[in-house]
């Protein structure tokens, strides 16, 4: 998956940092009742500024049929009414990002924000900071946990990004229990949107700001 990350950035290499942002989520979570009934604004707020992915997840026109018999399941009425949930996919990402990032983040088993910053020289082969990964638990009113909900991360991400606030957590310290690598917020702001979305294409994660 390392290699499908770096061909599909160098599908679109313009140069300059970026953040892949993850949310390990369950179906059944906060997190994804929020995406289904404000996922139309989660998408202009991000709009051209940063892109969340959900590992499991993606959209399909096949229908619940033909998704079912690859053992997928329907997630939502609104936003995600066409958005399907692929266990086998979603615990595939989890090794991979488990392993890449040398264990500095597992999944908690609830519902998770992985955050890992990227660079794309102006010369040369795109590179995954794994070393700068942070993670979190995201508010999930069930297992009791209290610390940004999808929206306020929404929020603070865009708003962080937009204003080049330097915070090294992105605005979303809250959630996340470490601080990154050191990036510019500058160069930031133009990150390569269009290759996040085909990082989104080749791992099977569905996202919003793409």
């Amino acid at each position: 998956m390392q290699q499908e990350y770096e061909d599909a950035v160098k599908l679109t290499w313009r140069g300059g940092p970026f953040v892949l942002a993850f949310l390990f989520a369950p179906p059944d979570c906060d997190a994804m009742r929020m995406l289904d009934a404000r996922g139309e604004y989660f998408d202009l707020r991000t709009g051209n500024t940063w892109d969340l992915f959900f590992p499991g997840y993606y959209r399909s026109t096949q229908g619940y049929y033909f998704e079912s018999q690859t053992g997928a399941r329907p997630v939502g009425r609104a936003y995600s009414g066409n958005w399907y949930f692929n266990p086998g996919d979603f615990n595939d990402l989890r090794k991979h990002v488990e392993q890449s990032s040398d264990r500095r983040w597992e999944y908690s088993g609830g519902t998770d924000l992985v955050l890992v910053n990227g660079y794309l020289p102006d010369r040369g082969d795109p590179t995954i900071d794994w070393a700068s990964t942070i993670s979190g638990q995201v508010t999930e009113q069930a297992t009791g946990t209290r610390t940004l909900t999808l929206g306020e991360i929404v929020e603070r991400m865009t708003r962080d990004l937009e204003e080049a606030m330097e915070d090294p957590a992105y605005g979303v310290s809250g959630v996340t229990n470490g601080t990154p690598s050191p990036k510019d917020h500058t160069a930031a702001r133009d990150f390569v949107l269009n290759a996040l979305a085909g990082i989104a294409s080749a791992i099977g994660a569905r996202a919003i700001g793409v």
